[in-house]
C-alpha cells in the first residue's frame, strides 16, 4: 500500500521539460538544471524562466504550454486562413441606386426637402394627384400653405432618406393610395 502512495506521490510531483530541439516532454523527478533528451540527445538547461516547468497529474496527457511559448496557440491572421472568422458580405445602402420600379429614395427625398412644398417629389415617384393637390394649395393660397406643405414634404423627405429602398417602394411607389403621406 505504501508503494502505491508513493509512485501515485512521484507520478503527481513529476516535473515535465519541453526539449527545445525535438519539442517532445521529458518527464523527471525533480527539477534539474541539465537535462539530456533521451530522443534526440540534445543536452540543455532548465533555466528558470527559460523553460517553466509543466506539472502533470498521472491522468493527464500533456498540459498546454503558457500563452506566448512555443507550441502555445496562436490566433490566426484575420481572413489569412480557412477557419479564421469573416463577417458577411452585405451589399453596400446606396441611397441613390435606383430599386426594382426605377425610382430612387435619395433623389426623392433631395426634392421633398429642395421643393416638396410644390410636389415636386410626388411626381417623380408617379403620384400626380398628390403632385398636383400640393401645388394647387401653394399657388392658390398665395404661399400661405406653402408652409404648411413644405413642412410635410420636409418629413417625408427625412423619412424617404432614413428608411430601407424596400420600405420606400411600399410606401411610396407601389401603394394602391394615391396620396401617401406618411
Amino acid at each position: 500500500m505504501i508503494i502505491i502512495y508513493e509512485l501515485l506521490i512521484l507520478i503527481i510531483m513529476s516535473i515535465s521539460y519541453k526539449c527545445p530541439q525535438c519539442g517532445k516532454n521529458i518527464i523527471t523527478e525533480c527539477e534539474v538544471s541539465n537535462i539530456k533528451c533521451p530522443y534526440c540527445g540534445n543536452d540543455f538547461q532548465a533555466i528558470n524562466g527559460q523553460e517553466p516547468p509543466v506539472f502533470r497529474h498521472a491522468n493527464q496527457q500533456q498540459q498546454q504550454p503558457p500563452y506566448g511559448q512555443q507550441g502555445a496557440y496562436q490566433q490566426p491572421p484575420y481572413g489569412g486562413q480557412q477557419g479564421a472568422y469573416q463577417q458577411p458580405y452585405m451589399q453596400p445602402n446606396d441611397i441613390f441606386a435606383n430599386g426594382p420600379s426605377g425610382k430612387s429614395r435619395g433623389i426623392a427625398g433631395l426634392l421633398a426637402i429642395l421643393v416638396g412644398a410644390f410636389g415636386v417629389h410626388y411626381f417623380y415617384l408617379g403620384k400626380t394627384t398628390a403632385g398636383v393637390v400640393f401645388l394647387i394649395a401653394s399657388i392658390l393660397s398665395c404661399f400661405v400653405l406653402a408652409a404648411v406643405t413644405g413642412i410635410i414634404a420636409l418629413i417625408q423627405g427625412i423619412m424617404m432618406l432614413c428608411m430601407s429602398q424596400q420600405e420606400f417602394e411600399d410606401k411610396y411607389v407601389n401603394p394602391a393610395v394615391s396620396f401617401p403621406i406618411f
